[in-house]
């Protein structure tokens, strides 16, 4: 053995060998199965992918050494908007749009990037010394997956449980598509709240409304008070008349209605607000010549939307307010109401606002065909399973965030408005009659439509659609491939808190409704890895540490360079350079995979904020080093002896001591607590082992024992730290751990 240990080059030695050969026991007839959470293809793995993928390794390699058939399935994900959102930025910065491209040659580029993006991710994959099969690895939009995709589309709409509707959706105007909720960031800040005056048709008396969002009342369609609210029972019933247009308005009660907030008056905008939209749909409102009507009649409801694709007003504003962008209209609406004598007052409000996560656009909610998924019974039958205890969460308080989800479901709108991504299979004529197939041949001989002309749906599948079908698709399904039949369900999934609805929630319907068979047993939660202050690490903050960088080491002025990449403004580039020079006044030194992994490990408490240390990281630097000094002590006494053999007081109390460790690493392991296996490791190896155990045989000559005990601690040691096990295990006992 080497005096010094060198991460680096062991741990390239057995990245080449371990990414090349795929073990597994291949006759075994207990199976241990999980997937990969694709990784997006915008760009490389951060350090939340690496701490998730060292917890999979872990229990791939442990559940293989247990004598299980283990598979750990690989894969990315096209990530729709957020792909195509960097792509188009790539192509921005050489003044060229996607508009310009035209479709096919904007997703060439795309294709490109993908392929570039594919390449990192799969080396960091590689390097990070992640047991997969490479073979078997899939895409989201590869061929495969894709008629896995088109298939439970069409299955879901041929059994009436996808439709196409006109609803109102999280919109944003910069990308011009809907986007989920888990696209759209809060930003809480200080604003304003105008109370209006609104005349009350045929009196000289008013009724005063708060807003936040003056232009939106152009789409106004009704006002509520709550019924117990005493100052306004006596216009209940009556009309008010909307300022600018004359539209009559019905005054509704409705117990909604906070009578603390604001006049205890509400506009009620069906068009542009989701709270207001149910209040809508529960009248059923609707306009004809000029007055908002009430019905019983669900199909009467008719919400008004007063913006187009960009957020700007469209005709059904009348001027000077058209053709205008919303904060400009907002101006102009203050500016004429305030003429009208109808702006009574303004004052200083915390408001709560949305923004795009992908493009920090204020996300305008708004009216728009969508394609929809109905979901309340699928996630019906998905509670039951997890009430029954056939899936576990772990922490198993995170099943309530689960159930606060899934019992308050609403229809999943999963169409966006995009370029990149699983096209919805989904044709029209020229009347619009919709017709959904595998292609256009199969459309027209599904339908017996004759040769007429037809259209395909310009909108493709939300990224989440495609990735719902994950645990089952990327083994196989709709096949009944040997993969499929050997490890679905699959055993443990290892995700994040934040999409335990968007992700794992959605493979659970998806799974039921297409397998009849869970897509997994246990689902174990890790917190979000933050920086040493507690914050979320992000771009835009400059506090990204990529992985491979503790893992090789990167000079200062690299690491300055990489945190400041694409900042928009100079004086936060300085911030980050000054602080970043302070916390690593020599650069960050080469810790090594089997480090950063310990590390992690030590981290995965059950805490929902993972605060990244980097002491923890040279502490595990160290005793990897601790661990090569004592293997290198222990290679000067040759022994041939095979097994422990207890011939002294030391020996029993270290046999002893092993086998309660063990025992305890076991039961961590099962219980999903890894920060405390790694603590009994660490603790009996340097303070038991090396401390008192191996200068007891220096003092003894007992030395016979210490070779067979160390293969033993290898091996435990092994799904904790796989690169430094494994050379010392070769080193010294000629054969491989795994």
């Amino acid at each position: 053995m080497d005096k010094r240990y060198n991460p680096t080059e062991v741990e390239e030695k057995w990245v080449d060998i371990w990414s090349k050969n795929v073990f597994f026991n291949k006759d075994a007839k207990n199976t241990f199965s999980q997937v990969i959470p694709p990784p997006n293809v915008t760009g490389t793995l951060h350090m939340g992918h690496s701490f998730q993928y060292a917890i999979m390794d872990f229990y791939t390699r442990y559940n293989h050494m247990s004598g299980k058939k283990s598979h750990w399935q690989v894969g990315t994900d096209h990530a729709g908007i957020a792909t195509q959102l960097v792509v188009e930025n790539n192509l921005s910065k050489k003044n060229i749009s996607r508009l310009q491209l035209g479709r096919d040659e904007f997703l060439n580029e795309v294709w490109k990037w993908k392929d570039s993006s594919e390449e990192k991710i799969q080396s960091q994959i590689k390097r990070l010394g992640s047991s997969v099969d490479w073979s078997k690895y899939r895409f989201t939009l590869d061929e495969r997956f894709s008629k896995t995709v088109n298939k439970a589309f069409i299955d879901l709409y041929r059994s009436n449980k996808i439709y196409r509707g006109y609803r109102l959706v999280n919109w944003d105007p910069s990308l011009k598509t809907a986007v989920s909720d888990l696209e759209v960031v809060r930003q809480n800040k200080m604003g304003l709240i105008w109370h209006i005056n609104y005349p009350i048709e045929g009196s000289n008396e008013f009724i005063t409304v708060a807003t936040t969002r003056p232009e939106t009342l152009f789409g106004d369609m009704a006002i509520a008070v709550n019924p117990n609210d005493s100052r306004y029972k006596s216009l209940i019933g009556k009309y008010a008349l909307l300022p600018f247009l004359n539209r009559k308005l019905p005054i509704i009660a409705d117990e909604y209605v906070d009578m603390e907030f604001g006049t205890g008056c509400l506009k009620i905008t069906p068009g542009h607000d989701f709270n207001d939209y149910e209040i809508g749909k529960k009248y059923s409102l609707h306009e004809k010549d000029g007055i908002v009507l009430t019905s019983k009649n669900s199909n009467d409801f008719k919400p008004i939307n007063i913006f187009n694709d960009d957020a700007w007003t469209n005709d059904n504003v009348p001027e000077p307010f058209n053709n205008l962008d919303r904060f400009k209209v907002r101006k102009i609406v203050i500016e004429e109401l305030t003429k009208l004598n109808l702006l009574v007052h303004e004052e200083n409000y915390e408001i709560s606002i949305p923004r795009g996560e992908r493009s920090n656009i204020v996300i305008e909610p708004r009216l728009s065909n969508q394609w929809y998924v109905k979901t309340s019974e699928m996630a019906e039958k998905a509670n039951k399973e997890v009430r029954n205890g056939n899936i576990k969460f772990h922490p198993k308080n995170w099943d309530k965030t689960y159930f606060n989800w899934m019992d308050n479901i609403e229809d999943w709108c999963i169409s966006r408005q995009i370029w990149w991504g699983h096209r919805i299979p989904a044709w029209y004529d020229k009347d619009k009659n919709v017709y959904v197939g595998e292609n256009e041949n199969d459309v027209k001989n599904h339908y017996k439509l004759k040769d007429i002309k037809l259209t395909q749906d310009e909108d493709v599948l939300d990224t989440w659609f495609s990735s719902s079908l994950w645990p089952f698709g990327s083994l196989g399904w709709p096949e009944e491939t040997d993969d499929f039949k050997d490890f679905f369900p699959t055993s443990l999934l290892v995700t994040g808190f934040d999409i335990i609805f968007f992700w794992v929630a959605r493979m659970m319907m998806m799974s039921l409704e297409f397998t009849g068979k869970i897509p997994f047993k246990d689902v174990y939660v890790t917190g979000l890895i933050r920086d040493e202050n507690g914050q979320k690490m992000s771009k835009s903050k400059g506090n990204i540490i990529d992985p491979i960088d503790l893992i090789y080491g990167i000079s200062l002025d690299d690491l300055v360079k990489k945190r400041t990449t694409n900042l928009m403004q100079e004086g936060i580039s300085k911030k980050i350079e000054r602080k970043t020079r302070k916390e690593f006044p020599n650069g960050i030194d080469s810790y090594g995979t089997d480090a950063l992994r310990m590390t992690f490990f030590s981290l995965a408490t059950h805490t929902k904020d993972i605060s990244f240390e980097f002491g923890r990281l040279k502490g595990f630097r160290n005793f990897c080093t601790k661990i090569w000094n004592a293997a290198r002590f222990i290679e000067g006494y040759p022994s041939d002896r095979k097994a422990f053999i207890e011939e002294n007081e030391n020996d029993k109390y270290i046999y002893l001591e092993f086998k309660k460790t063990k025992k305890k690493i076991e039961k961590n392991i099962k219980d999903y607590r890894l920060d405390f296996a790694i603590n009994e490791i660490y603790e009996f190896f340097w303070n038991k082992f090396c401390d008192v155990y191996l200068e007891d045989c220096k003092k003894s000559g007992q030395t016979a024992n210490l070779k067979p005990l160390l293969k033993e601690i290898l091996i435990t040691l092994h799904p904790f730290a796989p690169f430094i096990t494994e050379e010392i295990n070769s080193l010294l006992f000629d054969e491989r751990i795994i």
